[in-house]
Formats: structure tokens, sequence, C-alpha cells
């Protein structure tokens, strides 16, 4: 069976969630290729499992002072149409020579090459889990509101009409479960990545934050800290006044060797960082982008369930040494949660039954 994965390259999680799913098609004998951008050209390069990695234009967010802005997102509207008809060319040659018995979208909303040649179309998707939670929080902030109608909104419309196969991951299967061409599926994490030890007095913390333009920045300001503190992802700032216990590893594919060792974990608010500190039950502290709809949810979701904090961009430093005290408290709603199912796993499985079904 070929596979072609549209990955949208602006951060890493889409990269990562890819590549989980890729690595069960693969190992049920799939062969796989990938269409991305920026940070996933550089993330998929070396992977064994794809065969080749296409390159195509980035498309991202428009901003304002380091924070999304929806207004300048619109109004880069016609830069976006030409970049998405450039990619759809390239695409619509790739399908061509390819011939794939199935398309896996993750944010890549070049529909119309895929469609026209009746190749069956899988996203990855889970806008109708943030449609649904937006609702369920009251204390959602006015911040999040035009990002949310004018992009999430938009979002889960479109995967309710044009995907053949809609899957969603979420943390908490109690959220609606939708039904039509939407198939509701549990975290989606690389292989390996799995449930390691929390200390209690903790010994080490990590700081993961996104690496996309939107990340948080990363510079402590205290002197000392009572753990270890591994920063993945972010070199040192060029200001940084050495300190013993803060490490800065830089940019790097393989996080779970760091990740193992850590008590608690600090992410942005990404679907496939949360995702993986989750599966690994790793207490958490998430920051969510500034004006960012999903991001909020997912940590309000980590809040939810009590198996971690939500921080701000200015505050989460202090967070994270409260949160350190109440290693217990996260570790004991980790265990009264149902049992996760493997999203990957399940993905893959849907995937493949899609392509059979379809291609008859």
């Amino acid at each position: 069976m070929k596979v072609l994965f549209l990955t949208n390259g602006l951060g890493l999680g889409n990269s990562t969630r890819c590549h989980a799913i890729i690595q069960r098609l693969y190992a049920r004998g799939a062969c796989i290729e990938v269409v991305t951008s920026g940070n996933g050209l550089w993330y998929f390069e070396d992977k064994p499992e794809v065969s080749v990695v296409h390159e195509i234009q980035s498309l991202a967010y428009g901003s304002k002072d380091g924070e999304i802005s929806i207004a300048r997102t619109f109004a880069s509207v016609a830069g976006m149409a030409s970049t998405l008809r450039e990619n759809a060319r390239l695409i619509s040659s790739l399908l061509d020579d390819i011939a794939p018995d199935v398309v896996v979208s993750d944010s890549d909303y070049n529909f119309l090459p895929v469609k026209r040649r009746h190749i069956p179309l899988a996203a990855l998707n889970n806008s109708d889990v943030v449609w649904h939670s937006y609702f369920k929080f009251p204390d959602r902030p006015s911040s999040i509101r035009a990002q949310f109608f004018g992009v999430e909104m938009l979002d889960f419309g479109f995967h309710r009409l044009i995907p053949d196969l809609v899957l969603s991951p979420t943390l908490d299967r109690n959220v609606r479960q939708p039904g039509g061409n939407i198939k509701r599926i549990g975290p989606i994490v690389r292989a390996g990545y799995d449930p390691s030890h929390v200390h209690s007095p903790a010994q080490r913390a990590a700081v993961m934050l996104s690496g996309s333009v939107f990340g948080t920045p990363v510079n402590f300001s205290d002197t000392s800290y009572p753990v270890k503190i591994d920063v993945i992802g972010r070199t040192e700032p060029e200001d940084w006044v050495q300190n013993p216990e803060v490490r800065f590893h830089g940019k790097i594919k393989d996080t779970y060797p760091l990740l193992e060792k850590a008590d608690l974990v600090v992410v942005n608010g990404g679907f496939s960082a949360v995702s993986e500190m989750f599966w690994m039950r790793k207490p958490l502290i998430v920051v969510p982008v500034p004006r960012h709809a999903e991001q909020w949810i997912n940590a309000r979701t980590v809040k939810h369930l009590n198996v971690g904090e939500i921080a701000t961009q200015s505050n989460y430093e202090s967070v994270m040494l409260n949160a350190l005290d109440q290693l217990d408290v996260f570790k004991a709603a980790y265990d009264r949660l149902p049992p996760i199912t493997d999203g990957a796993e399940e993905a893959a499985t849907a995937i493949i039954e899609l392509a059979e079904n379809k291609n008859g």
C-alpha cells in the first residue's frame, strides 16, 4: 500500500504525530512518502520509514509583536491563495507520479488535487474537540474568541465536509462524539514514548516550548533552582547568565531520553507535545500561545483532568516551581483516569481500512 502524507511544517507537532502513524503503517508494510515544508523537512529528512520527502511552500498565521493576529492572517489571504495554487500544482504532479492508495493530510488544505483523482483522503484534525470544549469551559478568555470563530469554526466546517475520514484525537474521552466522517481516537504518540517514573520529591524538570515563531521565550530569572532543568529545542539566549541547574540542549529530534528523566514538563499548548507527555504520565505545565483557542483548550483540558496546570508566558516559571510540590496530586489524578487507547495504532488501522474500502 502506498500512502502519501501532506504535513504542515510550521512547528514540529504535525510532523511528530504524522511520524507516529507512519511508524505503525510502515510496520504493516506500507510504502510512505511525505510532502512538507519548514520544520517538517528537517524532522523527516532522516526517518527510515519515509522513502521520499517532497518540499512545498509554507503557510502560517499572520502575526503582530510575536503573537497570532487574526486581522493580519485574513489580510494575507491573497498571498496564501498564491501559495496554495503553487502547492496544488506540485501536489498534482506528485499524485500522478506516485498514484497513492490513500492520502493523509495534517493541517494541509490542498484537497482539490486529491478529490479530482478520487483518491481516499484522511485528515488528522481535532477541531471538533476544540469546538465542543470551547462551550464546555465557561472560564474561557475573551482573547481566544477571534481565533476560535475566525479559524477553528471554519476548520471544523471544512473537515465535516471535505475529507472522507477525520481522525480526531483527544485526551478526554468524555468529549461529545460527533459521528459522521469523524472518528474519535486516543492520543497520537510516537513509538517508544512509554510511561516513565516520576520522582517525588522532584529531581528534574524539562522545558520543551514550541520551535515555531509563536513559541514562548525561554529565559529563567532565578539564580538557583531546587531541580535540574533541561531546556529542549532552544539554545541559550544571548544575555544568558550561566546557571549550573539549567542546561539548554538546542533543537533535537529524539527528545525521549531527556523527557524520560523529567518529573515535570513545561510545554506550549500544541496537541502533539501535550499528548506525548500525557501518554508518558508526566505532570504538565501548559503555556498556551496567546490568542490561540485550541492551545488554551488543550491546557484547560489538562487542568480539568487534574494532571497539570495552566500558565502564561509571564508566570510559567513560578507556576512550575509551585507545581514541583504537587507531583503526588498529579500522579494520583493520572491513576484515576480510565485506560487510554493508542491513537496512532487506531489511526493506522482506520487509514488502511479507508484505502481498502475505497479501492475495493
